[in-house]
């Protein structure tokens, strides 16, 4: 009798957290049922690591290039742009250019599949018309290798004056170089640092910021500052450190997060971090400092960036308005074969627009 009782407890354990995990895997279905939020259709799908900004327009990757005017923030005005051959992995912009870093493959003879070869790195100053940039190690050809690591990143600053873009080469024949980007042959190569937040990269720079005058580079994709679109400096950069928040300038801390920060954008009340394990949000003080995490996020913004995912680019357009007052694009995807429930129609640009009060895909 006891061992009949023990198969039953042990048995009902299971089904409940079967029924956990298939009713936490279903809260975007769910949440939008009961919101009544009917999801449209992706205009830009797949992996979008970079959404960023480059004179009077904004511009994302998926493989292609896609732009919208920095001021149609609505749904269905992102248009695709003329783009390098090969699969554009990433962009990033300075005052006078946009740079994207592509990817050139070739299909195996024996399975079909595709085997990267290298890595090209080119630049337009129209963002339709594509030119090499020749100054890079191999004149703009980067031989691909397991043993060697590209990044692309920029300062995405709102103030054009602010804008600048690096490109860092890592292992391989080349050994280690970092380039600040000026066209396609004016290149300055920098100088390495050992230390996070530093104003000189290190080995591990995957993105900075513009504040102070000077450039910082971090050691993780997530990072920020408090610049305003109605034109105020940034005082105040924020950046990711594994999943610890932290903050310098003319404040400094750090606070813990959710999961892995992967992405950062700022409001005037809250500062909206992307992990390795969906969206959540930090209030912020009046001088900007982060609080805690807060357990809710407004509207379904939980629901359709959740913890399935990774959320891997945020852009706030407006940072001196609240979260609910400004439009705010993100990207997302997953790792693994979706069998954690994530949607594969769900790895695509998403948007909150104030007028319609939802995310929703974009």
């Amino acid at each position: 009798m006891k061992l009949l009782k023990a198969k039953k407890i042990v048995l009902a354990s299971l089904a409940a957290v079967v029924v956990a995990l298939v009713s936490g895997c279903q809260d975007v279905i769910y949440w939008n049922i009961r919101k009544e939020v009917t999801l449209k259709d992706a205009n830009i799908k797949s992996d979008i690591r970079s959404i960023i900004r480059f004179k009077d327009q904004f511009y994302c990757a998926n493989g292609n290039i896609y732009r919208k005017s920095n001021t149609s923030n609505s749904y269905g005005t992102w248009s695709k742009t003329g783009a390098p051959s090969g699969q554009v992995l990433k962009l990033a912009a300075d005052k006078d250019y946009i740079y994207a870093l592509v990817g050139i493959s070739k299909d195996s003879s024996k399975d079909g599949e595709n085997i990267p070869v290298r890595r090209e790195l080119w630049c337009s100053s129209d963002g339709s018309s594509w030119s090499k940039v020749t100054a890079v190690y191999g004149s703009g050809d980067i031989a691909y290798s397991s043993s060697s690591r590209t990044y692309l990143f920029g300062t995405n600053a709102i103030k054009e004056a602010n804008r600048s873009a690096y490109f860092i080469l890592i292992g391989g024949a080349p050994g280690n170089r970092a380039y600040k980007l000026s066209g396609a042959t004016a290149v300055g190569v920098l100088d390495w640092s050992t230390t996070n937040a530093d104003t000189k990269p290190t080995t591990s720079s995957q993105s900075c910021v513009y504040v102070g005058s000077a450039v910082r580079f971090f050691n993780s994709t997530g990072s920020c500052t408090n610049e305003s679109s109605s034109g105020g400096d940034a005082t105040i950069y924020y950046y990711g450190d594994g999943s610890t928040l932290r903050w310098g300038g003319a404040k400094t801390g750090s606070v813990g997060a959710k999961a892995g920060i992967l992405s950062l954008g700022v409001t005037k009340d809250y500062i909206l971090v992307g992990t390795s394990s969906g969206i959540t949000h930090h209030p912020l003080t009046a001088e900007g400092v982060p609080g805690s995490r807060a357990s809710n996020m407004p509207y379904n913004a939980e629901a359709t960036l959740s913890a399935q995912y990774n959320i891997l680019s945020i852009l706030v357009v407006n940072p001196e308005k609240n979260e609910t007052e400004t439009a705010i694009y993100a990207s997302q995807n997953y790792t693994g074969n979706g069998s954690n429930s994530a949607q594969f129609d769900h790895i695509c640009m998403w948007a909150y627009y104030p007028e319609r009060r939802e995310w929703n895909r974009d």
